[in-house]
């Protein structure tokens, strides 16, 4: 049609030209005619979009998808022949994806138009591929034989849906006997009562987002946005806040994000303050943070280091630490399993974001339905000669901790933590720990 309507318009032009050469002295009218139909050509050559070549390349159309694409041909062999290859390439088992497929698939399944959509079983291995080796999309592409706008599109939604359909199932409702139920497992797994989750921020590597600026250049020197996370003995996230630049400390996320300001609040449904001993005052549930975090009745952070510190001080940093590891660990076991923190994102930061949301809510759904996780701590049953020597090489005279001012009540809580730690809730192998100070 517009091929139709530019040669009309030349051909009016060359008669208003041959026109106008026929007279000696043309009229105004005829000169300003001239110019915009002049002027519509060139609009119509302008915008004139050129017809694409082929509506799909011929490596990526359903038939050689089917041929040669690895969701209809390698997977399959390893779901039938080596499960444990196919773990290796979507990090869990077929039982598992088969159950993650059942959750996700039916948000993810388009509907019939034209041609027949991808299914939703490649869709998923497309996502779990990209997040689990790190590779570019185009690699994926070439892989799984589809085009490289439409695997993006296809990691940006599934990404979206697995957090939208598994945030309700792979984290714990905020109430007050799953509290308790993690600060049981704290104490029996890692020897810290009244402890309700280790917290700490991870700074995922993303690339520079256009016009940013500084806002999401860290201190370690390149652009990230940060994962706060909290969670329980057993490595799951219980809370987390993603999406804050970072520029950001972690103790300024935890402040301005949703969880933490219901902390402040005491808006979580946390168990009311108990006694550790038979005869001790009640102690309130805390999360425990490194240095990054302030100090409040809710939250518990080590002594400042110093050369000073005494040895009630120095076994509660041991103490804390081991305790704090935790959270530590998790992000271990999530870089690990997914291969795309390895690098920097390249992505938009919403999309980085769906990424990480994705990712975590993975984390959880393999440990609550696989429980393949070993323990990565020690147990000591007894008590050695060498740590009796240790013990009466660190022996000090403590006072009993009693609750006096209400305004340092967080201080006395860390102080009272600190007096158990070293009396009744004193491990075996602590004081070597703290003589040589190997934490």
């Amino acid at each position: 049609m517009d091929s139709v309507i530019s040669s009309t318009i030349l051909f009016l032009i060359w008669k208003r030209l041959r026109m106008c050469r026929k007279k000696i002295c043309y009229k105004q009218v005829d000169r300003r005619q001239l110019i915009i139909l002049i002027t519509l050509w060139k609009l119509l050559k302008k915008n004139k979009k050129h017809s694409r070549r082929t509506w799909v390349r011929p490596i990526f159309t359903a038939r050689q998808r089917f041929l040669q694409g690895s969701s209809d041909n390698l997977v399959k062999e390893m779901t039938f022949n080596d499960p444990e290859m196919f773990y290796n390439y979507c990090r869990m088992y077929p039982e598992t994806f088969e159950l993650l497929l059942s959750i996700v698939g039916p948000h993810i399944e388009k509907q019939y138009c034209i041609r027949d959509p991808i299914s939703s079983r490649t869709r998923l291995l497309i996502c779990l591929r990209y997040l689990a080796s790190g590779d570019s999309m185009t690699s994926i592409s070439y892989s799984f034989r589809v085009a490289v706008c439409t695997v993006s599109k296809i990691i940006s939604e599934t990404c979206e849906e697995l957090w939208n359909t598994l945030q309700k199932l792979v984290f714990p409702d905020v109430k007050e006997e799953n509290w308790l139920k993690i600060a049981n497992n704290f104490a029996i797994k890692w020897n810290f009562p009244h402890c309700i989750g280790a917290i700490d921020g991870k700074h995922v590597q993303i690339q520079s987002p256009p016009h940013s600026g500084s806002t999401f250049y860290n201190y370690k020197g390149h652009h990230s946005i940060n994962l706060l996370a909290v969670c329980d003995a057993d490595y799951c996230f219980t809370l987390v806040d993603i999406g804050a630049e970072g520029r950001q400390s972690d103790g300024g996320i935890f402040s301005n994000s949703i969880f933490g300001q219901r902390f402040e609040n005491k808006d979580l449904n946390l168990p009311e303050p108990k006694s550790i001993e038979i005869s001790g005052p009640a102690i309130p549930f805390v999360l425990v943070a490194d240095e990054a975090f302030a100090l409040t009745n809710y939250m518990m952070r080590p002594y400042p280091r110093s050369k000073h510190l005494n040895r009630q001080k120095k076994v509660f940093n041991y103490r804390l630490s081991r305790a704090r590891r935790v959270i530590e660990s998790a992000f271990g076991i999530l870089a690990a399993k997914w291969r795309i923190y390895r690098r920097a994102i390249i992505a938009s930061v919403s999309t980085a974001e769906k990424i990480i949301q994705a990712t975590v809510c993975l984390h959880n759904f393999i440990i609550l339905n696989e429980n393949k996780l070993s323990n990565h701590y020690r147990r000591y049953t007894h008590v050695t000669t060498e740590d009796q020597i240790v013990n009466g090489a660190l022996q000090e005279n403590t006072r009993p901790f009693v609750l006096r001012n209400k305004d340092n009540s967080a201080y006395q809580i860390r102080n009272y933590f600190a007096t158990y730690f070293e009396n009744a809730g004193a491990l075996p192998w602590q004081w070597e720990k703290v003589l040589q100070n190997d934490f």
